[in-house]
């Protein structure tokens, strides 16, 4: 797989949907990038997928709901796979406003984003909707200090934006039914890229990191960079706490990666 691919919506939960898509890591395995809705009383869209997706993209979630009738969009944080089809989002939903925090919003600004419809969410407030809270969260580990997850108190499902994350060697579309060691490793090596400071956080921190996910108790993990996992939550968090024992890890170098990105080439 040498470009990014889009699947079939996925019902998660009631009136809750995984919009599939992943795209190649070179010399490492692919990468899910999921974005989110959730159809009710107001309709949240969560992230906004891949700009190299766009028209597929739009078609999946125009399949699913009319965009005139969304109501939110949540950002978990700025970064291109998270935000990349958001102005099309924006121009088919003209109702719906933006979710994210005030650095969010500081970044929407610098890259040119629009920001008129943006709802702040402050530390201690959460997205209350007719027939359900989004309550916002600070995952276990991320790559941006703007990360946004939640809790639905609906589903009881967990949205950890890129916490959780695994590189596979194939699309998936259950991550309990990805074998156990293949999950372990892809999720070390991608926490390992995404979040190379997780190995350095004092042990007791991180331990009450996730003993905050385990209090929670969530019938389903939603990753942006794992398809959903239910009844694994345990194992998830084991596989965190192993990668911090494990020390740092080895990150690829610009010599690496370009004798990858050159192999791909001649391939091509």
């Amino acid at each position: 797989m040498n470009t990014p691919s889009l699947f079939a919506a996925r019902k998660i939960a009631a009136d809750f949907y995984e919009l599939p898509s992943c795209m190649p890591v070179p010399g490492l395995g692919i990468l899910a990038v999921n974005a989110y809705l959730i159809r009710g009383p107001e309709p949240v869209l969560v992230d906004t997928g891949l700009a190299a997706l766009g028209e597929p993209f739009m078609e999946t979630l125009e399949a699913l709901i009319d965009p005139k009738d969304l109501a939110w969009v949540w950002l978990s944080h700025m970064d291109a796979d998270h935000v990349g089809n958001l102005l099309s989002v924006l121009e088919k939903a003209p109702n719906a406003r933006v979710v994210t925090n005030f650095l969010g919003m500081g970044k929407m600004m610098l890259a040119g984003l629009p920001v008129d419809r943006v709802r702040v969410l402050e530390p201690g407030s959460g997205l209350q909707l007719p027939d359900r809270e989004l309550v916002p969260l600070s995952p276990p580990y991320y790559d941006a200090p703007e990360t946004l997850g939640f809790y639905d108190t609906s589903s009881s499902g967990l949205f950890t934006a890129d916490a959780f994350g695994a590189l596979l060697g194939q699309p998936a579309e259950d991550a309990a039914a990805i074998p156990a060691s293949q999950l372990r490793d892809g999720l070390m090596a991608w926490a390992g890229i995404d979040a190379p400071w997780l190995s350095q956080l004092d042990e007791r921190f991180l331990a009450h990191s996730l003993d905050a996910v385990r209090r929670l108790a969530p019938t389903v993990v939603l990753s942006s960079h794992l398809p959903a996992a239910r009844g694994i939550t345990e194992n998830l968090l084991g596989y965190v706490a192993g990668m911090h024992a494990q020390g740092p890890a080895t990150m690829p170098n610009a010599l690496t990666m370009e004798r990858l990105l050159s192999g791909e080439r001649a391939t091509a």
